[in-house]
């Protein structure tokens, strides 16, 4: 019977662990629509959405959403796009 118990709670709390990190792992289609048409006015290029990018972002930020661009000297830049309730999109380059 104990080990039934400690079986379930295992599994309930791997459970919550796992639906944390898939919450606080989001990325946001509105970001990237947003932080894409900001880079492609300051003359960026092949704006691609990298998917989320778990160390890009600031503590407090809820979203974001990595993206690798061509500048205007066809160099490739990588960052991402960066926001939470409270705020619009911030980019950050790596």
């Amino acid at each position: 019977m104990k080990i039934l118990n400690l079986i379930f709670i295992t599994l309930w709390l791997a459970a919550i662990v796992g639906a944390l990190t898939v919450l606080s792992g989001c990325t946001s289609d509105h970001d990237f629509e947003t932080g894409k048409r900001q880079l492609e006015a300051q003359g960026y290029t092949e704006v691609i959405n990298t998917g989320y990018n778990a160390f890009c972002c600031a503590e407090e930020d809820n979203f974001s959403t990595g993206f690798s661009a061509k500048t205007n000297t066809g160099e490739y830049v990588e960052g991402c796009f960066c926001s939470n309730m409270y705020k619009g999109v911030t980019i950050r380059f790596e």
